[in-house]
């Protein structure tokens, strides 16, 4: 893959959208100024690759690389950087191997939301990381290589160092594998621990459910013979509810016929009483439409009345409106007289003014052309003037020229005179310090001899401390070991507690009745709150384990009780236990504490003495376990037995597991699931105390451990104090060796000094000599000079007064030619509005004339709006006496249906008054008749109540049930106290689980998934140790190949660059060669072998540099993009640098930023950063063959 084009757009400086073209096969130079933005661009493409570390971006937070705004542009809302590869080979991913191009984009919101793409599809950052995998690229990789960086990898610690040759031996992709594959190894470890406790729980509460299946078979043999008993009584029921049934339904049958009688008679009274209501509705109809007439009718005469009214008003309006318009028809005419007299008097001015302009411009023509003569000859002779002093400028200038050229050499000669005189001074003054530095010489040999002896002795120093230090570190790794161990305990017993009490919140071992009640309560913690539900029995006391086997007959039968706070929630939690259809389970209230019984005298320990209770139980739990004691003697235990049961009050335990009541006993290891909760939660406080113990121990551990670490740090501070000693010698050494070689240097220089001195003496004097000659030229060009200086000077005096006349000339006539534009400019004003008032006259008369059109046409309406409202006023006054004798005959004949109306009201109440003494017979049959029907549905609900109750329990119909009885000799009483005793034996068995052959069988095939379960994690197990084993063993023989290589060519490398000198990589100390640093040993020519920190900055460069290089000779990455590297080369290593990267780019891309010249002439395409506008970057771009291309 090769970069093909980087896109910037809101990204730091870069505002707009910039496009950078790279060269795929060579070289691209990056340059520009300081502070332009060129290393943007390598913070660009660092960002898209996936950088995360902002420091890194030279910024304090991420949204710091969105274009921040300036003087004139906003802030943008996101930052976008885009990587185009070319991909010819498909040498990528398998999934990005077809295509012939890949672009990688990121994208940042200034809200934080950042994309990232590949080919404009949206991907993880891991996707990212993914496809530049062992390829150089990426953060830790050695293809973007910055100034900061170069000073980064000679000075990182050698662990860190090693990260070069991991990335270049593809050594990465294997960490991250192994580092998967150990976190899920610990994931794997946790999990086969929980599911090792799960089985062990699970097998304990299969022992004691095979107890459970026994019952749950007899139970079910009762049950089938007490449902058979159950269907033949029924039937027998069903029978004797059919008889009843028939006899009822004949009495209903006769009230049915009496009431068919009865309302043959209510039906004819009901008809005529249906009658008279229709005739009533009509009458009132007739009523209702006859007041509505008369209402219309008064509303006409109101109508009328008004109408009279308006028209007069308008009569009068229309007259007022009449006499306005006749006023100002009269003034309309008297304006328009006025307005005619005014139009004539502008027309004469108009024509006035047309005249008096046309003069005016004559005039100004005549005074134009009299200027411009003035202008032409003014013009000539400042032309004159003009080339006079351009030669008088000519003249100064070379007379300038040479009297500074004479003012020179005067001075000159005075100078060599001086440099003569101190060059003889300087000369004796050498000879002198000549004779100082041959002294100082032989002292600086005397003190590197005291030096070498001070530094021998302390080497002796250094090896011993060594030595102990190497001690120190192996007791230290010891300790270390140790202390890990115990940590590892310490997790495995805490993964324990976890398990244990995952399990203890599922409650396994108890019944699935009140496995689903505790879930529901922990599922609704207000419903909990609500019924006051505390928890299970189980939850509030604790057994010791070695009396868990004796307390087991009672623990077994109360450890799933529900406890609750206050008796009175019981009905709600019958309903809610309805609702769920919960199976049986026992509740104890604590606002109910049991009645302690009084001691029979027995020498036995009372139980609360031995269980442990937790709040809120205490008070309950001790009166409630006070008649239970324990006798652990068992010869005792049955003497006992003799003399007080069963008269005793107490229950008696013997330490064999014996219980004793008063009358009964019960014996034998007891199965419960339950118990296993207590096991498990003993379990839990014994593990607990185990984890403190290690926590006590692994305090210790630290501590010791510590104080070791304190003792290591203090012999390493002793270590580097001796070692800083030894280097300060060794500088002490090196300055004063450097100060020999300079003294030595001095003498030499000093030699050559005094023979220059002498030389120097000998030039001067000629060249004395030769000023002198020039400074006699100089004198007479000078008085030539001034000569023709005088002379064009008073020429050029003469034409400047001809000038002055000629421009007072030109002035006055300038300024009679402005008074006349003035003048011009005012009358052509004047004609202007005298045009606009005539205009506005004109239009004004048009008005005027078309307003006494208007009026004259309104007056005539107004005289045709008169007479029609007189002549509505008399046909409104001929209509009004009709409508006033109408009026009178509708109140007489809405009289006369109101009194018909009172007679019909009085025959609807008497035969109203009929029909209630019908209506009450009838009732009273009805109701007897429904007395005799609800017996009848009596019977009927009976028999298909039976008849359900049958089909809840059988298939059969009930006919065929009977005819498998015999009818008359079966008594159904007898049959009804036999099923009452089956169900009796039923109830006695108490709860039977049921479901316990299925949840046995549930068991046992959970019991067997677990088991394979585990195997299966136990494999997984092993073959993740198995696969970190050959990823180590793969990254191993890697590291080990890429590191020879990469060293062999650091070595020819060095060597090149520094034209001589060694270096080599060393691996340092460490049991695992994954863990070992690559330390760096570099000599350049003419240096002892010293720390590399010592080195010059241009050593650390060039040191640096040659490690990379290196391994691009080995593993080139497909572009390096390289950032002011080169900034503290000298010139001669800078030729070096450029060399090595041109034979470098036949292999690799190379992106260079840089101010050197010499760099930036080994590029085929060079890019420049400017800033047109503050704050923004921008680029353009020279393709060097294009550009030779042209200049040839």
């Amino acid at each position: 893959m090769r970069i093909k084009k980087i896109r910037v757009s809101g990204f730091k400086s870069f505002c707009h959208p910039v496009n950078l073209q790279v060269k795929q096969n060579g070289i691209t130079i990056i340059v520009g100024p300081n502070g332009c933005g060129k290393s943007n661009v390598v913070d660009a493409v660092r960002w898209v690759l996936g950088e995360q570390r902002v420091k890194h971006l030279r910024g304090s937070s991420m949204e710091d690389v969105i274009f921040s705004g300036s003087s004139f542009h906003k802030p943008s809302g996101m930052a976008e950087v885009s990587l185009t590869f070319s991909n010819p080979k498909g040498d990528t991913l398998q999934q990005f191997a077809d295509y012939t191009e890949i672009a990688v984009t990121r994208r940042l919101y200034r809200s934080g939301e950042s994309i990232y793409m590949i080919n404009k599809i949206p991907v993880r950052l891991k996707d990212v990381r993914e496809l530049f995998m062992d390829t150089g690229i990426g953060g830790t990789g050695y293809s973007i290589v910055e100034q900061g960086r170069v000073e980064e990898i000679v000075s990182a610690k050698p662990i860190d160092r090693r990260i070069l040759i991991d990335d270049a031996a593809g050594i990465v992709k294997f960490r991250f594998k192994r580092e998967n594959a150990e976190k899920r190894l610990d994931e794997t470890t946790q999990n086969l621990l929980r599911v090792n406790d799960v089985l062990g729980a699970l097998s304990e509460q299969e022992d004691g459910l095979r107890e459970h299946v026994e019952r749950a078979e007899k139970y079910l043999e009762l049950q089938e013979q007490s449902g058979l008993l159950e269907r033949q009584h029924l039937c027998l029921s069903w029978h004797q509810a059919g008889l009843n049934e028939q006899k009822v339904q004949e009495l209903v049958q006769g009230h049915q016929q009496q009431q068919q009688d009865l309302q043959g008679e209510k039906a004819v009274v009901e008809t005529d009483l249906e009658r008279l209501k229709l005739e009533q509705i009509q009458l009132g109809t007739q009523v209702g439409e006859r007041r509505e007439q008369l209402f219309k009718t008064e509303q006409n005469i109101q109508e009328a009345e008004n109408q009279r009214e308006l028209e007069k008003q308008n009569l009068q309006n229309v007259s007022e409106q009449r006499e306005g318009q006749e006023k100002e028809l009269e003034e309309l005419k008297q304006r328009l007289t006025e307005r005619e007299k005014e139009r004539a008097d502008i027309n004469n001015r108009s024509m006035e003014l047309a005249a008096r302009l046309g003069e005016m411009q004559a005039k100004l023509v005549i005074i134009e052309e009299k200027r411009a003569e003035e202008n032409e000859t003014l013009q000539k002779s400042t032309d004159e003037t003009s080339v006079l002093q351009k030669r008088l400028l000519t003249v100064h200038t070379e007379l300038t020229n040479q009297t500074n050229q004479k003012n020179f050499l005067d001075e000159r000669l005075e100078n060599l005179t001086e440099r003569q005189q101190r060059l003889q001074d300087q000369q004796q003054s050498h000879k002198n310090l000549l004779q100082e530095v041959t002294l100082q010489v032989s002292d600086r040999e005397e003190q590197m001899e005291t030096i070498r002896l001070q530094k021998e002795e302390l080497s002796g120093k250094l090896t011993e401390l060594e030595s102990s230090i190497e001690d120190q570190h192996l007791k230290l790794i010891e300790e270390e070991k140790k202390l890990e161990d115990l940590r590892y305990q310490q997790s495995t017993a805490e993964s324990r507690i976890e398990s244990l009490q995952q399990i203890q919140t599922h409650y396994e071992g108890f019944s699935d009745s009140v496995k689903i009640f505790m879930q529901l309560m922990q599922d609704n913690p207000e419903t909990k709150k609500q019924l006051g539900v505390s928890g299970l029995l189980a939850d509030f006391i604790t057994v010791p384990a070695d009396t868990l086997d004796i307390v087991s007959p009672v623990m077994a039968e109360v450890l799933d009780w529900v406890v609750i706070e206050r008796a009175e929630k019981l009905p709600q939690i019958e309903i809610f236990c309805a609702e769920h259809e919960l199976g049986q389970l026992g509740f104890v209230a604590l606002d109910r504490p049991a009645s302690v019984p009084k001691s029979a005298g027995t020498k036995g320990i009372p139980l609360p003495e031995i269980l442990k209770f937790k709040k809120p139980l205490q008070e309950w739990g001790e009166k409630f376990f006070s008649r239970f004691a324990l006798l652990k003697d068992e010869k005792k235990f049955w003497n006992e037995a003799d003399k007080k049961w069963p008269d005793s009050p107490e229950e008696w335990l013997s330490s064999s597991g014996i219980c004793l009541s008063n009358s009964s006993a019960s014996m034998g290891k007891v199965q419960s699931g339950s118990l296993g909760f207590l096991q498990r939660q003993q379990q839990i406080i014994d593990v607990g105390t185990y984890v403190d113990d290690l926590q006590k121990k692994i305090k210790k551990f630290e501590s010791e451990l510590l104080t070791l670490r304190e003792k290591h740090e203090s012999l390493k501070e002793e270590q580097e104090s001796r070692e800083e000693e030894s280097r300060k010698l060794e500088f002490a050494l090196l300055s004063d060796n450097k100060e020999l070689e300079h003294h030595q240097l001095e003498e030499r220089r000093m030699e050559q000094t005094v023979s220059q001195l002498s030389q120097d003496t000998d030039s001067i004097l000629e060249e004395m000599d030769l000023s002198r000659l020039k400074e006699k030229t100089a004198a007479e060009t000078i008085i030539s000079l001034e000569k023709e200086r005088t002379e064009l000077e008073e020429k050029t005096n003469q034409l400047q007064e001809r000038i002055q006349l000629l421009q007072s000339r030109n002035d006055a006539i300038a300024e009679e030619l402005l008074a006349h534009r003035v003048s011009l400019t005012e009358t052509t004003e004047q004609q202007k509005n005298t045009e606009e008032t005539e205009s506005r006259l004109n239009r004004e008369h048009e008005e005027t004339s078309l307003r006494l059109e208007q009026l004259k046409t309104a007056l005539n309406e107004g005289d045709l709006r008169l007479e029609q409202s007189r002549k509505r006023i008399t046909e409104i006054d001929e209509s009004f006496e009709d409508l006033l004798e109408k009026r009178s005959d509708m109140k007489r004949e809405l009289e006369e249906d109101i009194q018909l109306h009172e007679q019909k009201n009085e025959e609807q109440t008497l035969l109203s008054q009929k029909l209630q003494e019908r209506q009450g017979h009838l009732e009273n049959s009805v109701s007897v008749a429904h007395q005799e029907s609800i017996r009848l549905t009596e019977f009927r609900l009976q028999r298909e109540q039976l008849e359900d109750q049958l089909r809840e329990i059988t298939e059969q119909t009930p006919e065929a049930i009977l005819t498998e009885i015999d009818i008359d000799t079966s008594d159904h009483k007898q049959m009804g106290l036999e099923l009452r005793s089956l169900k009796a034996s039923l109830n006695a068995m108490g709860a039977v689980n049921l479901a316990a052959p299925e949840e046995y069988a549930a068991l046992k095939e959970r019991i067997d998934f677990l088991k394979s379960q585990s195997e299966d994690l136990q494999k997984a197990v092993d073959d993740l140790k198995e696969t970190i084993k050959d990823i180590n063993i793969e990254s191993r023989r890697r590291f080990r190949e890429m590191f020879d290589q990469v060293n062999e060519n650091f070595m020819n490398v060095f060597s090149s660059l520094f034209e001589g000198g060694e270096a080599k990589l060393v691996l340092t100390e460490s049991e695992d060669l994954l863990n070992a640093g690559v330390d760096i040993v570099a000599q350049p020519p003419g240096k002892k072998l010293q720390n590399i920190n010592l080195l010059s900055g241009g050593e650390k460069a060039l040191t640096a540099i040659s490690l990379i290089f290196a391994i691009f000779l080995v593993k080139p990455s497909p572009f390096c993009l390289l950032d002011e590297v080169d900034a503290p080369l000298d010139d001669v290593n800078v030729v070096r640098f450029n060399r090595l990267i041109t034979g470098l780019s036949y292999d690799s891309q190379f992106i260079i930023v840089t101010h050197n010249k010499k760099t930036m002439e080994i590029g085929d395409l060079l890019y420049g950063v400017t800033m047109e506008e503050p704050g923004i970057s921008k680029t353009v771009s020279v393709e060097f063959k294009e550009a030779e291309s042209l200049i040839a």
